[in-house]
Order: C-alpha cells, then structure tokens, then sequence
C-alpha cells in the first residue's frame, strides 16, 4: 500500500494582490463636487474601499502588481492622496507593502527617474520600479521577487529562481502573459514558462484588467475599476483585488463596491424605423436598466441608420438622456444605401414614376399634352434609374 504524501509542513501565509489601480486616469468632462475629473474621482473611491478592506483582512503581505498610477507624472493631488492610503495601509495592516513598476508609470528615459520611488520612505513600503529586486521578510519567512516592465524590456532571457531560505516564494510581474485577451496596450509579452513557474509559491501578475488564473500557482487580481483600452469589453466583469492563502495558492476573490457601473445595451437596427420610431427605442432602452441611466457609463450602437433619419432625430431627448449618464455612447453606423435611389427601383405605393404621372396631369401647359409632360420626365428618370443600376 502506497502512503499518501506528507502534509505540507510549511507556516500558512497569506497575500492581498492588487494591482492596475491606474490613479489619475480622467476619461469625460464631468467634474465632481471637489473639482476634479469624475472618473478620477471614481478610482479614488475605488481604491480607498480597497485599502480599508486589506486593512481589514489583516494580510501578512500587500502586493501591488504595477499600473498604481495611469501615467508617469500624476498630478501633486493624486500623489498626496496615494501617499497616505500607503501609509494608512502600511501601519494599520502592521504588514509589509510591496509595489512593482508597470508600463503606465515606468518613464521612456531611464534618467527620468519614477515617482513611485517617493513612497519607498513610507516605513513597511518596498517599491522595485526599474530593476529585478528580491525584498525579503524574516518575521514571515517570505521572499518576494519582483520583475517590473522596465526590467523585463530589452532582456532576451530571464533566469528567475526562488530563494530556499525562505518557506514562501513569491514572483511579482507586470506583463502580458499567457492571455490572449487585450486590456491595455504597451506591456511585455512572456510566455509563462518563462518565468519558471514550477520555483514559486505564487506568482502575482498585473497588466490584464480582468480576474483570471493563468496557472495553478499565477493570476491577475485584474483592475480595481473599468480603466481598460475596451471597457465596454470588460463591461460584465467585477472590480477587486485577491487574497491568497500560501502554500496552495487558493485564492479567493474580493469584490468592489464602488466602481461605476459600465452597461452595453442590446444593438439597434434602425433599417424601418422612421426618426420618431428610432427616437422612442433609444428612450425605452435607455429607461429599461435596472436603476435607471443616472451616473452610469453606457454605450448603445445603432445600425443601418439614414443621414435623413439621424437629422430628424429627437436631439433634445439624447441630450436630455446623456445629461442623466455619466457619459452616454451612441454608436452610429449609417447605412451605405441611398433611400432615395433605392426606392426608384422598387414597386408599389410611392414609386417616383406613378408621381410624375399624376404631376404631369396637374401640368398646364399651353399645346403641350400631359402625356407628353409624362413622357419628357419619364425619359430622365429611365436614365437616372439605368445609372443606378450600373454602378
């Protein structure tokens, strides 16, 4: 009889990974009540409730997976908001924060310098922005590797490798691994193999926006609300962070509340409506979600639209509508067909022909008959009708 194998005999440990924060990210021209961007606002939220939730799960380590900040010289109001969420998290947690440099804030010349290095002075705060760096942490018997964007550009190969030492082995990267899905452009490319997945507890990833397991030991915690490239895409999936429980790296998944809702309506096709009819099923669409349009992102598209009908369209009640929405996307794709030439050629009520005929008998003209009238305009649409036809 074959003994099972032996229970790990290793501490439990456990890791908060977030990642992709993307503080100072502005989208539409809608300020809050303090002045600034609303959508920067929102990720100001986000972020907060995230912090207040880590500090309430009292995690042995913090990770950030890169992208804290959307760009590489955020404004003095978000890096002072940022400095003291860390330090708030730092020292209510009692727990080591560690913060790898992502694409958006790893700066093109290398003698620009990061400003993520400013919260490396936050006691219990350790930041690798440019550089491979291992911090290590006795008191949890814990080594954590961190491979930012900017150590990863230029290098043909990578030679990652744990530290025995340490009961715990964790790999933090900023990449676009294994995942096919596009969240944001910009990042590293690796394949998963390369990274030496077999030497670590866990792997933490960032770049891709959404939650998803890469490995049995690697995921992305995703953003922390809808800042993507395509959020329209991503528009069904939770904002949050995860909590991972070593050894296993089990993993549990901590949603946000706060992140703005993002809704892609069902499709219009507009081929038989008139210009009221299509005004109307944009306002019913609009009123049909749960909660109303106040405050929401939304983008509905409408196919197979005439110009004439988009110029009769009710425009007051759209911009009734996009006043209500935090921002209202109508996409529009107009039809490649001409109506006016496209009814030339079909029978029945309205057929141009029989209306020239009954023009040409309310014509008075002196020794002209009306059938000669008929005759005269019906030759000058049989050669509008045969260009038609030929193109």
């Amino acid at each position: 009889m074959v003994s099972p194998p032996p229970l790990s005999t290793k501490p439990s440990l456990r890791i908060c990974h977030l990642a992709d924060v993307h503080l100072g990210y502005r989208r539409y021209n809608r300020l809050s009540k303090g002045g600034i961007n609303q959508r920067e606002a929102d990720v100001n939220v986000a972020f907060q409730e995230a912090i207040t939730r880590i500090i309430s799960l009292k995690p042995d380590v913090t990770i950030i997976a890169g992208d804290l900040f959307h760009a590489v010289r955020p404004s003095n109001t978000v890096v002072t908001f940022c400095f003291r969420q860390l330090r708030r998290l730092a020292k209510e947690s009692g727990s080591p924060v560690v913060i790898v440099g992502g694409n958006h804030e790893t700066p093109k010349r290398a003698d620009t310098g990061s400003v993520l290095q400013l919260f490396s002075e936050i006691d219990g705060v350790y930041v690798a922005d440019a550089t491979l760096e291992t911090f290590t942490f006795k008191e949890q018997s814990l080594a954590v590797t961190c491979l930012p964007h900017a150590a990863i550009i230029g290098r043909d190969k990578l030679d990652l490798r744990a530290d025995d030492r340490f009961n715990h082995n964790v790999l933090v990267v900023h990449a676009q691994v294994n995942e096919k899905w596009i969240s944001d452009f910009g990042g590293a490319e690796l394949e998963l193999k390369a990274l030496s997945p077999h030497e670590w507890d866990y792997i933490a990833l960032g770049h891709v926006h959404i939650q998803r397991a890469i490995g049995l030991n690697a995921a992305y915690s995703g953003s922390i609300e809808h800042t993507s490239a395509n959020i329209w895409g991503e528009s069904s999936e939770l904002k949050g962070f995860l909590e991972v429980r070593l050894p296993g790296a089990k993993r549990t998944f901590h949603p946000l509340t706060s992140p703005r809702e993002v809704i892609v309506l069902p499709p219009i096709d507009a081929t038989d409506l008139e210009p009221q009819a299509l005004s109307t099923r944009i306002a019913d669409l609009s009123a049909s979600m749960a909660g109303g349009l106040d405050g929401k992102i939304v983008r509905l598209a409408i196919h197979n639209v005439s110009r004439e009908t988009y110029r009769n369209l009710d425009h007051r009640e759209i911009r009734a509508l996009r006043a209500k929405a935090l921002n209202l996307t109508l996409d529009i794709v107009f039809s490649t067909v001409r109506p006016d030439l496209e009814r030339l050629g079909k029978p029945g009520k309205g057929l141009l022909k029989e209306q020239l005929i009954e023009f040409s008998k309310s014509c008075a003209v002196p020794g002209v008959s009306s059938d000669e009238i008929s005759e005269v305009l019906g030759s000058y649409l049989s050669k509008v009708e045969a260009k038609y036809e030929a193109s």
